[in-house]
């Protein structure tokens, strides 16, 4: 018990720190530190409740209540019975629930990171496994990451039924910990599989490159930005197929509109990126360009930031010319001139008689095609084994973000 106090004590500092840089509508640090009893801080403010249709108080009316929940989305935190600061503002994306974690057998740690821990874990109902990822709240509110771990649930809920990108059926928070469970891929990351393959025959990057470019479209009809697009983000199920993972950078963003953060992995950064001028979703197509080059000559591009940005290493014999043409296609500098959409990589000569379709509904198998150009297993001699990270915001690796 004599922990508590210091845990608690470090909650409410960064709760504090994190509300004075996030100020939410008229509350203030000062009148909400008023309100604190010295005596609970769990118990220091009512908030009302977006789920129930009565009034909430006799001099609000339902239709004023009501309208201002669904214009201002931190009004939706707000609920009609006393709950914490600490887990009002990860509402409502994060639902409160204090006994679902135990609904999931933790098998072994995948993977350890800056917020938290990632478990292989079972559900005991259905006895299916899962990547259970477990976040400190306090790490989240340190580092001013909160808008991005709801916006990367949200991301993966609504989009994840695509059948090369993440899902995340089911995230809850209790009162230190956010909790975040996707669909566990057991067949390693594609960087893994480059580093022991070397480098890899175009018909297996066509594929690739064409399941990438599906969800990569996908996303950005839908309004998102990925914006971390590299090998150690894709991993490889049992059949050799692509899943995207890790949201962290997404974005909510509007087709045809522009951002302005630098965040990013340098390698697969646009040039546009390093602009004062803004970028939009053609950045992922240029971080797709540099992924093509590294899976087709195990080397990178010259960076964004670069005097030639998009420069192919020397040395690439790998490169066909219809290879050659798509990465170049992909690598334009100028973001409008760039290759940027699904319907225009399946007219390039790279893509000449292949069916795009056959790839969306998963009918070839890259394992197959790997089988057949290496009959004999990676070069080294050791083979593919169950992949260790699943989300790699957690690695040494971690992106820019400025």
């Amino acid at each position: 018990m004599g922990s508590e106090k210091p845990k608690n004590s470090t909650l409410r500092l960064l709760t504090f720190s994190f509300l004075r840089k996030n100020p939410i509508n008229e509350f203030s640090v000062t009148s909400l530190a008023s309100k604190f009893s010295a005596r609970s801080f769990g118990s220091s403010r009512t908030f009302r409740s977006t789920s129930s249709t009565s009034r909430p108080w006799s001099r609000v009316s339902r239709r004023i209540w009501k309208d201002s929940t669904l214009e201002n989305s931190y009004q939706c935190i707000k609920t009609a019975w006393p709950v914490p600061i600490i887990e009002a503002l990860f509402l409502p994306e994060f639902k409160i629930d204090f006994t679902k974690k135990h609904d999931f057998e933790v098998i072994n740690v995948i993977s350890r990171g800056a917020f938290g821990k990632v478990y292989r874990v079972m559900n005991k109902e259905s006895q299916e496994y899962f990547a259970l990822k477990v976040l400190s709240k306090s790490k989240v509110l340190r580092d001013n990451y909160v808008s991005q771990v709801k916006d990367e649930v949200k991301i993966q809920s609504m989009c994840g039924h695509h059948p090369f990108i993440i899902s995340s059926p089911q995230y809850w928070q209790n009162r230190r910990k956010l909790f975040i469970v996707s669909e566990y891929v057991e067949g390693g990351d594609l960087f893994d599989l480059s580093e022991k393959y070397g480098a890899l025959p175009e018909e297996l990057v066509k594929i690739y490159v064409a399941e990438l470019g599906s969800a990569l479209d996908f996303l950005h009809n839908a309004g998102v930005i990925y914006r971390d697009l590299k090998a150690e983000n894709i991993l490889l199920d049992s059949d050799g197929h692509v899943v995207l993972i890790d949201f962290g950078l997404s974005k909510w963003l509007k087709y045809g509109h522009r951002t302005n953060t630098l965040c990013g992995t340098l390698q697969y950064m646009a040039p546009e990126i390093f602009s004062l001028n803004g970028y939009g979703h053609a950045v992922d197509w240029w971080a797709l360009g540099t992924l093509t080059v590294y899976l087709l000559t195990t080397k990178f591009v010259s960076s964004g930031n670069s005097k030639t940005p998009g420069e192919l290493p020397t040395h690439c014999e790998e490169l066909s010319k219809a290879g050659f043409d798509l990465v170049k296609r992909l690598l334009t500098a100028d973001p409008m001139r760039r290759l940027r959409s699904i319907l225009t990589l399946q007219t390039v000569p790279f893509f000449l008689g292949f069916d795009l379709s056959k790839v969306k509904m998963r009918k070839i198998k890259p394992k197959l095609i790997l089988e057949k150009h290496f009959p004999d297993g990676p070069k080294n001699g050791v083979k593919m084994k169950e992949s260790n990270v699943i989300f790699f915001d957690f690695e040494n690796m971690s992106p820019l973000i400025v």
